[in-house]
C-alpha cells in the first residue's frame, strides 16, 4: 500500500524586512510645568522631578523615546529614569540663545509594564519644562542609536532638526520640537520628504511643540523637517534608531494609542482650537475648569462630540464633564473648536484616542460627583459604588478637580492607571499648570461590578475644599480570532 503525506509550507505574505518595521504603540504629549516656583507656596523641591505617564503600560522589550525642552538656568544635571529603572540613554542635546535646552533620550529593551517616566533636574531652574514620549516595537535592543542632531533655529514656520546620515536603511526617524519661548501656534503639520513617511505622533499647539516620527528607507543625508503654521523660533532634535525584530506588540485590542494633556490659560479664548493626531474609533476628552463649561465641540475630520452627562459645577472652583466621538473619523491632524461660557479659567482636559472601541460605545455614567473636603486628608473618596458598568473589558474614564491639594494617584478602582502629570518644581496648593492639581484616569472594568474611586492627595496648608468629578464608561468592540494563514502550498509525497 502507497501512503501519502501531506507537507504544507507557509509563506508569509509580509517580508522580513516588513516583519522588522518599527512600529508605534502608543504616544503621550504631557503639558508645560510653568515657572518653577510659581503658585502659591513655592516649590515642594530644590531638585524637581517632572512625571509624565504613558498612556497604557508598556510591551516587554520595546524601546521608549522622550524628548524634553525646559530652561536650563544654572545648567543642571539631567536625569530621566521611569517606574521600572530601565537604564536611560541620553541622545542629544542643544541649548538656544534663550537659555533652554532641548534633548532626546531613549530606553531600549524595557521590562513590561513600564509607565511613569520622570525628569530630574539637580536643581531648580526657571522652569516651563514640557514632555513627550513615544514606544516603539521592532527597534533594536542593543546599539541601536544611528544618528542624531539637534538645532536651535531661528524664528520660521519650518522646523528642522539638522542633517543626519543614518548607516543603516530602515531606521526609526523620531522628531521632537518645542517653540524656545513656550508660545502657541496655529497648527503643526508632517513633513514631505523622499524614502520617509512621516506621521505626527503628538501635537499641543498651546504650548508650541510636537513629535513626528517615521521610517526612512535610505542611508542618503536627510534634514527631517515639518512646519508650523506660525512663524516661531522652534528648537528641535532627531535621532536615527536602528531596526530589528524585537519587542512586542500590544495584545490589547481596546487601547489608548495617542493621549494630550491639554491646558488653558485664563486669557485663552472661549472658542477653544486643538490639534491632535488621532488613529482609533473613539475619542474622550476628560475635562476640569474652575468653573466655565464646555458648550459645544467640532471637528475636522466632522464627528459628533456628545457629553456623558450634565456638567457638575462647584462655583467657579471645580466644573467636570466627559465629552467624546462615537465612531470617530481619525485623521493625524484631527482639529477641534471646543466651545466654552463664561471667563477662562484654568480649565486642563485630557483626550484619549481609543482604537477597539464598539460602534456605540458609550455604556454609562456616573452622574455629577462633588463635596467639600473642609480637613486636609490623604485620601479622597468621590465615587462610593457610583456606578456600574455592564459587561468586562469596558474603559472607565474617571476625573475629580478640586479648589487646593495636588492629587498625586489612585487606590481604587483595582488597576485603575493615574492619567496626570506632576511637577515637585510647584507648590502643591491651588491651580497649577501642570494638569492643574487635579486628577484623571482610566482603567479596564473586570466584569458587571459597582465601581468605586479613592484617590491620593498631598496638601499644603488648605485642604481640598470644593471637588467635583465624574465617571463614564464605554465598550470595546467584538473581538475577533487573527484570520488563519493565507499562501499555503501542499506538496504530495509518496511513502513505501
Amino acid at each position: 500500500m502507497r501512503r501519502f503525506v501531506f507537507l504544507f509550507a507557509i509563506f508569509p505574505l509580509c517580508s522580513l524586512a516588513g516583519a522588522q518595521t518599527p512600529t508605534l504603540v502608543q504616544h503621550v504629549s504631557c503639558p508645560n510645568s510653568g515657572g518653577a516656583g510659581s503658585g502659591i507656596g513655592g516649590a515642594i523641591s530644590s531638585a524637581p522631578v517632572y512625571s509624565c505617564p504613558l498612556p497604557e503600560p508598556s510591551q516587554a522589550g520595546n524601546a521608549i523615546i522622550l524628548g524634553l525642552i525646559s530652561n536650563n538656568s544654572g545648567n543642571p544635571t539631567w536625569t530621566v529614569s521611569d517606574d521600572k529603572s530601565n537604564p536611560w540613554n541620553p541622545a542629544g542635546s542643544t541649548t538656544d540663545n534663550q537659555g533652554n535646552i532641548i534633548a532626546v533620550y531613549y530606553a531600549l529593551n524595557v521590562a513590561a509594564g513600564t509607565r511613569m517616566l520622570s525628569v530630574q533636574s539637580s536643581a531648580a531652574t526657571q522652569g516651563y519644562l514640557a514632555v513627550s514620549a513615544s514606544e516603539y516595537y521592532n527597534v533594536a535592543t542593543t546599539a541601536a542609536l544611528d544618528a542624531k542632531s539637534c538645532s536651535a533655529g531661528a524664528s520660521s514656520k519650518s522646523i528642522a532638526a539638522g542633517s543626519i546620515t543614518p548607516t543603516a536603511s530602515g531606521d526609526l526617524l523620531w522628531q521632537w520640537a518645542a517653540t524656545a519661548n513656550s508660545s502657541s501656534v496655529a497648527s503643526i503639520a508632517a513633513g514631505s520628504q523622499s524614502n520617509i513617511t512621516w506621521q505626527l505622533n503628538g501635537t499641543d499647539i498651546d504650548d508650541g511643540d510636537a513629535t513626528q516620527a517615521g521610517v526612512y528607507n535610505s542611508t542618503t543625508a536627510i534634514n527631517p523637517t515639518f512646519t508650523s503654521g506660525t512663524g516661531q523660533p522652534f528648537d528641535s532634535c532627531v535621532v536615527a534608531l536602528k531596526a530589528a525584530s524585537a519587542g512586542n506588540a500590544p495584545t490589547k485590542a481596546f487601547r489608548i494609542v495617542h493621549m494630550l494633556h491639554e491646558q488653558e490659560t485664563s486669557s485663552a479664548p472661549n472658542t477653544y482650537p486643538v490639534e491632535m493626531p488621532t488613529s482609533g474609533n473613539l475619542v474622550v476628552l476628560s475635562f476640569i475648569s474652575g468653573g466655565n463649561a464646555i458648550t459645544g465641540i467640532s471637528s475636522v475630520p466632522a464627528n459628533t462630540w456628545t457629553a456623558t452627562g450634565a456638567a457638575i459645577s462647584s462655583g467657579n472652583q471645580a466644573t467636570s464633564q466627559i465629552y467624546y466621538a462615537a465612531n470617530a473619523s481619525n485623521s493625524n491632524s484631527m482639529t477641534l473648536s471646543i466651545g466654552q461660557n463664561g471667563t477662562m479659567t484654568g480649565s486642563t482636559f485630557m483626550m484619549y484616542d481609543f482604537v477597539g472601541a464598539a460602534t456605540s460605545p458609550f455604556d454609562v455614567d456616573s452622574g455629577g460627583l462633588s463635596g467639600d473636603q473642609q480637613g486636609a486628608v490623604t485620601s479622597l473618596q468621590s465615587c462610593n459604588s457610583c456606578f456600574t458598568p455592564s459587561a468586562a473589558n469596558e474603559a472607565i474614564i474617571g476625573n475629580i478637580g478640586n479648589a487646593w491639594c495636588t492629587a498625586t494617584g489612585l487606590t481604587a478602582p483595582s488597576g485603575g492607571l493615574f492619567d496626570v502629570a506632576t511637577y515637585t518644581g510647584n507648590s502643591v496648593n491651588g491651580p497649577e499648570s501642570v494638569d492643574q492639581n487635579n486628577g484623571w484616569f482610566h482603567s479596564y472594568s473586570s466584569g458587571a461590578s459597582a465601581i468605586s474611586v479613592t484617590w491620593t492627595y498631598i496638601c499644603g496648608s488648605d485642604a481640598q475644599g470644593v471637588w467635583t468629578g465624574r465617571l463614564a464608561a464605554f465598550k470595546p468592540g467584538s473581538q475577533t480570532q487573527p484570520a488563519p494563514p493565507t499562501g499555503l502550498k501542499g506538496t504530495v509525497v509518496p511513502q513505501g
